[in-house]
């Protein structure tokens, strides 16, 4: 059997050929992101853009399965991308070690059929998501998983069926403040309280890349069917 055999049987030949079609992009590449490309590049896709300023450090280890020792000090975008290209060849990946903040290029996201939010600062969420609402761009966030064990309770619904989730919360003020339409945002959610509360927020491999791939396979589905 070939590469791909299996996921051409699950999904049909032509839902298949229109994978490669489509172009997404992947922003944060921690807990949760570093795990979205990767489910999407096994699955098909070959047009992938991923966004990260950050280098990869020894305690991402424990929980960031794209990264391994010998990529500590490297940028998040380049160690991820040598390995999107060990997993399928005649991919076109492009790296990019950016922040999104106010002086980031948000045009550049409209060429992309969807965006994974998978960051965890706050402001840049806000501007992200805002962004895409406001232009009619196809995206998914991630809320928090951190202090999380159990990864059974993850599931995908709109920021405004959220609860418990001091991350959701925070995120439902600031965007009604700039009057964008919650109701119409996805997210990744976990329906479980953390189970310890500290300002240095800890997680293990189990909630993160469970969300990870919850998100990747919306995606799929979700493209799919439009």
């Amino acid at each position: 059997m070939t590469y791909d055999d299996r996921t051409k049987k699950l999904l049909g030949e032509d839902n298949f050929g229109k994978l490669k079609s489509f172009n997404i992009c992947v922003i944060g590449l921690g807990g949760v992101g570093s795990i979205v490309p990767i489910a999407l590049v096994r699955s098909g896709i070959v047009n992938l853009t991923i966004i990260d300023r950050d280098v990869v450090d020894s305690s991402n280890l424990n929980r960031q399965i794209a990264y391994e020792e010998n990529d500590i000090g490297l940028l998040k975008s380049e160690a991820l991308k040598r390995k999107l290209n060990f997993i399928r060849k005649n991919v076109n990946i492009v790296a990019n070690p950016l922040s999104i903040d106010d002086n980031f290029d948000f045009n550049i996201l409209k060429q992309f059929d969807y965006v994974c939010d998978c960051i965890d600062d706050i402001k840049a969420k806000i501007l992200l998501i805002s962004y895409c609402i406001n232009n009619g761009i196809n995206i998914i966030s991630s809320l928090g998983m951190g202090n999380r064990i159990d990864p059974s309770n993850i599931v995908v619904t709109k920021l405004n069926k959220t609860t418990i989730d001091p991350l959701a919360k925070k995120l439902r003020y600031e965007l009604r403040k700039e009057n964008v339409d919650i109701d119409k945002i996805n997210v990744v959610f976990s329906k479980n309280e953390p189970i310890i509360k500290s300002n240095v927020v800890s997680s293990m491999v189990f909630v993160p890349n469970s969300a990870g791939l919850l998100m990747a396979s919306f995606v799929i589905e979700d493209l799919l069917k439009k």
